[in-house]
């Protein structure tokens, strides 16, 4: 707070400011006098004994009234702390103005002086520092005074802030004089601007050091403040918002009759509403008057800080509170009359109404104040002639009409009465004509024209010359203070594809420019801060791309948190600037938005006032991050806001932004690009609803499900006046687009209806296709189902479904999914929203049609499926799911399949030939040249070879394949022949061809390639945001194309792929260079498998293999895999590749050892230790087969060579086997692309294969005489570590005793292979009996690991069991065998017969089943005769027992209820509650589950136990896997109501889609089902699911087939109970409340 310059005007709070905070003196003694109210006037009066009376010490004291009486005498020097306040130059005499014109200027004392170097601006430098400025202190009463001071801020901005108000001449004639200093206020200065610069180049005004120090010293005590510009003259500009103590330009004088004239009227004593209104009116028709006189157009300013108050600078905005502005609107017209009398009339249309402008704070929020503006316009039509006289007001505001008139007129910046000035009064009445003439002649000046074809300049910069809207994939608009007027205006920003909104007003949210968006669409509010961190995580947690991102960059009011408010610019700086500037850097990030594919618009809704405005610093930082001004356009809705804003950027970049600069009104501009987007709008897109009826999906709900593509019944009707050129055009291009190969459009569909003589082509399993899906509707069987397409690539399968679709869209609510790997569980949400959309909560539901496309594995439209279900079972609704599926082998496929399908191949019937041959027909009607349609020729053509062949030769034959073109072509060619759908975004193929950035009539991609884009078709793309992409037309004549580049031109394939891996182009940053990395990788190591639909099993991927065919093949591959190694140098695919090409092609073990190494250190994981593992395992391999071929024995050398390999070969597989548990955590990058749902199990399959190569090596090695019958006794027994090799009796033999001595060194190794393989072979029952593939099971893969482990486990009986003639021998020779003998004898029965643990003996449920009552007979002996009888042997006794009774009951061994309990108690009390395995629980879950008369209470407690014991034991094979329940709850009471799922899938033996019934859920629904199964009644409670039997609740868990609703509802339901290895499982969950 400032002191007034008089010491005796200070109040008593001034006084005690004075005291503490200049003279520092303790705040107790300032408190002491401010409790005896001394104010200034008391102050003068007091001595230091007064001071002392009141406890002040004594030197305090003295120090005080020394310091006060030098400050009284010098009150005109600038030592004073106050401002000599300005006098009011309101009304003031001729004489008055003279003699303070003479007075200031004996202050003001200016000097010469050289000048000053100068820094020049920085455009680097950030722009929102606040620079120190200076404050005024000196008195001053001219204009030309104030102008000195204006001059001095121009120098102190270095000349580079454009003043608002221009330099009088004036100066010129006064700055030879001595001037008192000034210390003036200013904005926008660099901050090296020193103290003393030079105000013209020649005559330099100076400030004196020694009150430079001065003046350095009092700005510490001050803010700087900044200069703003006035409200446009008599206009109406809603834009315009002045800001809380800015500074206005000077009151200024009439220059000519046009510029008008201002005068400031601070208002801060008139509180009083009452008061105000008459003040108001009393210097408005005052001032009115003098304008009107003089014939100057004027604005006076009501809450602007004049010369009166010294608390605030001369201009500054402060403000006045008013509630009822008609109030003072009211009382301002009734006054007219009262001053102007009887030229009342002529004055009102003269003087425009007060105008209230908004006042702000700094912070850009509502400051609730106004500054009041009364215009007057002169006009020459109104005032010619004529001479306005007024009233005047005494001292008590009342009218006095005898008191006589006023006439007032403007001379300089004061309002001057000069009706009792005689001299004056006739000099301004004889000079009445001239100022007539003077106003007559400015009026008739033509004015400034305005600047032509703004409108089309907008266009342009919006579409970059090419009139669309699309050309820029986003725009991200700037924006800052918005006013209610202006939010009709900005409906243009719901048809741009925004990418974001950076929004600098915090009232945004609560009533502006973002709540108006969110009516009509939906934007995610973020901060800045929230862009901080992975770009993946980023883009999905933020759903960037997706749905507009509305980024509150000044905090926002409608949240009451520290770290929402909004800040001043100085603090903004601070605290919020670095996170904006992130946010830039990741938004212009190549990555993120291509360059040149997005436009940043600079949407100015306020003037923006100063260079500190944290949006210009968005600005820079935005001119930094894209490198110019190239990609940025600014909207200026008035011209002064233009030219602050082009003179702010100029200043900081010295570049002259006018070419990419708008200034249009709001209204124009919201016109012209609504007019721009007409053609992706229509009036009301609708959905079908039951019955027939519709109902509308509005642009809002779409951007809730950004996932799908809705397809609405009435799509693209009312979009195009379809009798206009411009729609005839749009339809040619699209039909030639599609013909030629791109991706069918829902266009296509529409034209081919409104044409029906033209009919679209239907491939000939259109009508198949069509009433699968329609029948679905028909008694559905459930609430989500699936239909298969499978189809050849390229040969009309996605095209045939859409049409599918199009032809349904009355029918059902269609859409297509947009991107595969959205999550999930997302896409379920959306398609539930669409099917609520326009509905209420409990009406009936249209069916929904989503079409997946082109999903090459059906797994994830299965999860998607199960997905829907949980959500949709809710809704009693119906949800399609059309599976378009790619595949080599489509037949084969539908063969296979269990649900309902079709497939179409790469050939045509006659029919169809026929039909395209009269397409082709109607397209040259139509089109050019269509036999350049190729695409649509291939079909026409029935995808014939030679036809292929020979288009590619006509277009390869001439060609410079060292060309960028034809380089660029050929590796598009590679690309789309190995992986389908492949493609290369536009903006990489524009840079690797050279092509520059233009605004706009730039060169394109196509025109570059010339003849050879005929073969490529140019599309969007939306995968992580929307950019244009090339790619081939069909694959069929890419591949064509990749084999004669090879034969004509002698490039290979392999120098192509080396070509684009040593191009650093396409693997730096940029749009889709994701997918065109992905694509490569899959090019280099994805092999064929017939399980995934390819015509063979491939050990490489088709590129390698085709490259290893070639001529130096595998010197090719090693160059091609070692280059891809250092581009995907964080991937182990690719070493792992080049390994396994090592030991598989090359057999070159060292290097494959290298990379197999190098592959696990970028990242250990089961599969890159298995492959360590399978060198070591092919190099051993490799070594015996070498043997065999060779026919010479083992040497030392080689069984210690071969025993070294094995130990490493296990040691690798042992930790495939451990990582396999952990294979789940793996990274995001990984989850993108290994196939979901899988558990690693090659570690233990591998063991097992080298163990038995181990076994038959060793056994091979001749130890023995041919003649001795122990031989394989003895190996076998040493195997089972029972027999040391020391204690064996070998051959006498030189060579003998080395190759015993290498056994004897790896004895420990060789004694624990047997447990190892038994391990193995228990874990591979167990992972094969307890669990099952998640989604659909792949029979034959499940078969050929079955087989494989049969085949393995024979081998192993045979070593280590004896054969029934050796058996028969032994009781021969030994009839009287020992007990132990026999027991050994069963056990080792149950191990040949696979019987010899849990998993192993459940298998007997299914397969074998004769064979359990002897598997039950072995048991029983040994149960009864072993002494020692482990857990483990009394489990598989008792589990044997069950399976009896239940597959033979009248067996003599079965046993009875009762004796079955018995031995499950001995069980329970051995097991315990700790258990680590889960088989005892699983035993109590048979016996112990509550029957109709009993319930044991101990069931809870066993369930509980095995659910823990099976996560510890089994929860890493239940994460890839889900569990199988062997057994089921029937109707029958004891033993006999476990039901197998044998015996329930024997009621369904000629059914071919059993198994998808099961895995659907939908066999419970069948009849045979129900009688057998018995029906359990459950509750759900807090989330959880609980059978009930009276009081006792069961915890089961639900399949995910079945599930619960969401919600945590407490509800009671029923469902059927199957026993798995985890626990109790429900199926089939029904909600009694349906």
């Amino acid at each position: 707070m400032e002191l007034p310059y008089k010491v005796d005007e200070w109040t008593k709070e001034q006084v005690r400011q004075w005291l503490s905070e200049e003279l520092k003196v303790d705040q107790v003694w300032s408190d002491k006098l401010y409790e005896e109210e001394v104010s200034g006037k008391e102050l003068m009066c007091y001595k230091s004994k007064d001071l002392c009376d009141l406890g002040i010490k004594h030197g305090p004291a003295v120090r005080i009234i020394n310091t006060l009486e030098s400050l009284v005498k010098s009150s005109g020097s600038s030592k004073t702390q106050g401002t000599e306040p300005r006098p009011d130059t309101s009304l003031v005499s001729a004489d008055d103005m003279s003699k303070n014109r003479q007075q200031s200027q004996q202050k003001i004392k200016i000097t010469k002086q050289a000048p000053h170097k100068k820094d020049s601006a920085n455009p680097e430098t950030s722009t929102n520092t606040e620079h120190k400025g200076c404050t005024s202190k000196a008195s001053t009463t001219s204009q030309t005074e104030l102008q000195v001071q204006d001059s001095l801020c121009n120098v102190a901005e270095s000349q580079q802030t454009e003043m608002s108000a221009e330099m009088p001449s004036q100066i010129q004639k006064k700055k030879k004089k001595k001037k008192s200093k000034a210390d003036v206020s200013f904005s926008n200065a660099p901050a090296k601007v020193t103290e003393t610069e030079s105000i013209e180049s020649t005559d330099n005004l100076i400030v004196p050091n020694a009150e430079v120090a001065e003046i350095k010293s009092e700005r510490k005590q001050e803010k700087p403040k900044h200069l703003c510009s006035f409200y446009p003259f008599d206009q109406q500009s809603v834009s315009h918002r002045y800001i809380e103590n800015y500074i206005l330009p000077p009151e200024s004088g009439p220059s000519n009759p046009i510029d008008p004239v201002h005068e400031y009227k601070f208002l801060g004593g008139a509180e009083d509403l009452h008061v105000m209104k008459k003040k108001i009116n009393k210097e408005a028709f005052r001032f009115a008057a003098g304008c009107l006189n003089t014939r100057s157009n004027g604005t006076i300013h009501f809450g602007v800080a004049d010369s009166k108050d010294s608390e605030f600078s001369h201009g500054e905005i402060v403000g006045v509170s008013v509630d009822k502005t008609d109030t003072i609107i009211d009382h301002f017209n009734q006054g007219m009359k009262q001053y102007f009398e009887d030229k009342a009339d002529d004055a009102r249309k003269c003087i425009r109404q007060p105008r209230f402008v908004e006042v702000l704070c700094s912070d850009s929020t509502s400051s609730r104040k106004y500054v009041i503006e009364v215009d007057v316009v002169p006009s020459h039509s109104v005032v010619h002639e004529k001479i306005f006289y007024t009233q005047t007001l005494d001292e008590d505001n009342q009218w006095k009409k005898n008191k006589g008139k006023s006439l007032f007129i403007r001379e300089g910046a004061a309002t001057k009465d000069v009706y009792n000035i005689p001299k004056e009064l006739t000099t301004v009445l004889a000079d009445l004509k001239i100022q007539d003439a003077k106003r007559k002649e400015a009026e008739n000046k033509p004015d400034p024209k305005r600047k032509q074809n703004q409108g089309e300049k907008l266009k342009n910069l919006l579409t970059c010359g090419s009139g669309s809207l699309d050309y820029y994939n986003y725009f991200i608009i700037v924006t800052n203070k918005s006013h209610s007027e202006q939010l009709q205006h900005l409906t243009f920003l719901t048809i741009l594809r925004l990418f974001g909104v950076l929004d600098f007003d915090p009232d945004s949210m609560k009533n502006g420019t973002c709540q108006s968006y969110k009516k009509d669409r939906v934007a995610n509010i973020h901060t800045p801060g929230q862009f901080h961190g992975d770009p993946g995580m980023l883009i999905q947690n933020l759903n960037l791309y997706k749905q507009t991102s509305w980024v509150m960059c000044n905090g926002r009011v409608d949240i009451n948190t520290e770290s929402d408010k909004p800040m001043t610019p100085s603090k903004w700086l601070i605290n919020r600037a670095g996170e904006v500037q992130d946010m830039i850097s990741f938004l212009c990030n190549p990555e993120t938005l291509p360059r040149g594919r997005f436009l940043v618009i600079f949407l100015l809704l306020s003037v923006v006032e100063a260079m500190n405005d944290p949006i210009f610093d968005a600005f820079m930082s935005f001119y930094k991050n894209l490198g110019g001004t190239q990609n940025i356009i600014s909207i200026c809705t008035t011209d002064n806001a233009f030219q602050k804003w082009k003179d702010f950027v100029r200043t900081r970049t010295e570049v002259d932004v006018s070419g990419q600069s708008i200034e249009l009104e709001l209204s124009e501009v919201n016109g012209t690009i609504l007019e721009m987007g007409q053609h992706n709008q229509t009036a009301d897109r609708l959905l079908p609803s039951v019955d027939g009826s519709s109902v509308v999906l509005k642009q809002k709900d779409e951007d809730l499900m950004p996932a799908l593509d809705v397809l609405c019944q009435n799509q693209c009707e009312n979009v195009y006046d379809e009798d206009s050129k411009e729609y005839q055009d749009f339809m040619i291009k699209t039909e030639a687009e599609f013909y030629r190969g791109d991706k069918v459009k829902w266009w296509n569909f529409y034209f081919s209806d409104k044409m029906p003589i033209k009919p679209f082509i239907k491939r000939d399993k259109y009508k198949q296709v069509k009433n699968m899906v329609r029948n679905q509707t028909n008694e559905p069987t459930s609430t989500c189902v699936m239909v298969n397409l499978f189809h050849h690539p390229g040969c009309g399968g996605t095209t045939l479904a859409m049409h599918v679709m199009w032809d349904l869209r009355k029918e059902f609510r269609c859409a297509v999914l947009k991107d595969n790997t959205a999550p999930k569980t997302e896409v379920a949400q959306q398609v539930a929203y669409l099917m609520r959309c326009g509905k209420t909560e409990h009406s009936r539901k249209a069916p929904v049609l989503l079409l997946v496309e082109d999903a090459e594995e059906t797994e994830n439209t299965q999860e998607l499926q199960h997905c829907l279900r949980k959500i949709i079972d809710e809704m009693d609704a119906l949800v399609v799911i059309l599976n378009c599926v790619r595949s080599k082998n489509p037949k084969e496929k539908y063969r296979n399949s269990v649900i309902d399908s079709q497939y179409i191949t790469a050939t045509l019937l006659k029919e169809e030939q026929n039909a395209f041959e009269v397409k082709l027909k109607e397209l040259q009607e139509i089109h050019n040249t269509p036999e350049n349609f190729y695409s649509f020729m291939i079909m026409k053509t029935n995808f014939n070879q030679d036809y292929v062949t020979k288009v590619a030769h006509n277009f390869l034959k001439d060609v410079d394949v060292g060309s960028r073109e034809v380089q660029l072509f050929s590796i598009l060619a590679l690309l789309i022949t190995y992986v389908p759908e492949s493609f290369i975004s536009v903006s990489l193929c524009e840079d690797f061809l050279g092509i520059k950035h233009k605004h706009w009539g730039k060169e394109s991609v196509s025109d570059k390639m010339e003849s050879l884009s005929c073969l490529l078709i140019q599309f969007q793309i939306e995968e992580y945001g929307v950019y244009k992409a090339i790619r081939f037309v069909h694959q069929l004549i890419a591949a064509e194309c990749v084999k004669a580049l090879e034969e004509i031109h002698n490039s290979p394939r392999a120098d192509i792929i080396l070509n684009m891996l040593h191009t650093d182009l396409f693997f730096e940053k940029g749009m889709g260079k994701d997918s065109l990395l992905q694509s490569v990788k899959s090019m280099l190591i994805t092999r064929q498998r017939k399980t995934e639909g390819d015509e063979k099993d491939t050990l490489f991927s088709p590129l390698i293999e085709d490259i290893k065919s070639g001529t130096d093949g595998s010197k090719k591959i090693e160059n091609i895999m070692s280059e891809a190694s250092k581009r995907f140098d964080k991937d182990f695919t690719i070493p792992q590749a080049l390994a396994r090409h090592y030991y598989l092609n090359e057999k070159n073990f060292v290097l494959a050892k290298d990379w197999a190494n190098n592959a696990r250190t970028i990242k250990e994981n089961s599969y890159t230790v298995d492959t360590v593992g399978q060198v070591s395992r092919s190099e051993l391999k490799n070594k015996i087969d070498g043997r065999k071929q060779e026919k010479n024995p083992y040497t030392p050398e080689d069984l210690k060579e071969i025993l070294d390999l094995a130990k490493a070969a296990i040691k690798a597989f042992q930790r495939a086997q451990t990582l396999a548990k952990k294979d789940d955590v793996a990274d995001t990058e990984e989850r993108r692309h290994w196939k979901q749902n899988t558990y690693n199990i090659s570690g233990y399959m591998n063991e097992i294969d080298i163990a038995m190569t181990v076994f038959d090596t060793v056994k091979g090695l001749p130890l023995f005489e041919e003649n001795d019958p122990m031989k394989n006794e003895y190996i076998k027994q040493f195997f089972k570590g029972k027999l040391p090799m020391s204690s064996i009796r070998t051959a006498q033999a030189d060579a003998n005793e080395k190759l015993v001595a290498v056994l004897k060194d790896n004895e420990p190794f060789l004694m624990s292979l047997k447990s190892l393989v038994d391990k193995d072979f228990e874990f591979l029952e167990e992972f094969f009996t307890y669990t099952r593939e998640k989604g659909v099971v792949d029979k034959e893969k499940q078969n050929k690991n079955r087989n494989w482990i049969s085949e393995h486990f024979k081998t192993y009986i045979s070593l280590f069991c004896s054969s029934q003639q050796e058996k028969l021998s032994q009781r021969t020779h030994k009839p009287k065998l020992s007990l132990n003998m026999e027991i050994e004898e069963c056990r080792t029965f149950l191990e040949e017969y696979r019987a010899n643990n849990f998993p192993r003996i459940l298998q007997f449920m299914e397969v074998r089943k004769r064979m359990i009552e002897q598997i039950a007979e072995k048991y029983s002996f040994i149960y009864q005769n072993c002494s020692i009888k482990t857990l483990q042997d009394k489990t598989n006794h008792l589990l044997t027992h069950i399976i009896l009774k239940l597959n033979q009951p009248t067996s003599k061994l079965a046993k009875s209820q009762k004796d079955l309990m018995e031995l499950l108690t001995e069980i329970l009390q051995e097991a315990g509650l700790s258990h680590q395995y889960p088989e005892p629980y699983y035993l109590a879950l048979l016996l112990l589950w509550p029957g109709k008369t009993h319930a044991d209470k101990r069931i809870t407690t066993y369930v509980d136990r095995i659910r823990h014991s099976a996560r510890r034991q089994h929860s890493h094979m239940f994460r890839a896997r889900t569990p199988i329940a062997h057994l089921y709850l029937g109707k029958s009471e004891g033993l006999e109501r476990l039901v197998s799922k044998t015996f329930l899938d024997s009621c369904f033996s000629n059914v071919s889609g059993r198994n998808i019934l099961w895995q659907t859920a939908e066999i419970f629904k069948e009849p045979a089902i129900k009688d057998k199964l018995l029906r359990v009644n459950g509750i759900i409670m807090h989330g959880e699911l609980y059978a009930e039997y009276g009081k006792l609740q069961i915890p089961v868990r639900p399949t995910y087939l079945g599930g619960i609703r969401s919600g945590h509802s407490t509800e009671k339901v029923s469902f059927y109970v199957g026993f798995a290895i985890d626990g109790p499982l429900a199926y089939d969950i029904q909600y009694e409340d349906s």
